[in-house]
């Protein structure tokens, strides 16, 4: 592993420790090249049983679970994408939890 992949996952590995902190106990996740990083250290915190992952291969899917997630628990989840245009697909999903007032 090179420097620069151990930095990125150090660095996913903190962003998932935050998401934690926060309270998300659910990551919706749709895999790409980009978000490698971030898929690897979720599945650790999987492993070590801090945290649920669904796996979603269409993002417009993956935004509408976090959503019915984030409405039945009360806390947020998370939808982890690639980059790109696949984040534009999680708009609607987004747009409904903001009006309704949804942790996500």
């Amino acid at each position: 592993m090179s420097q620069g992949q151990a930095s990125s996952f150090a660095h996913a590995r903190a962003l998932v420790g935050g998401w934690r902190a926060s309270g998300v106990r659910h990551i919706v996740i749709c895999p790409g090249s980009r978000s490698a990083p971030v898929a690897f250290a979720v599945a650790e915190a999987e492993r070590a049983g801090l945290l649920r992952v669904h796996v979603r291969h269409d993002e417009r899917a993956a935004a509408f679970l976090a959503l019915g997630l984030g409405a039945a628990g009360g806390s947020p989840a998370v939808v982890v994408t690639t980059s790109g245009t696949a984040v534009a697909n999680l708009h609607p999903a987004v747009w409904e939890a903001w009006h309704s007032a949804v942790p996500m």
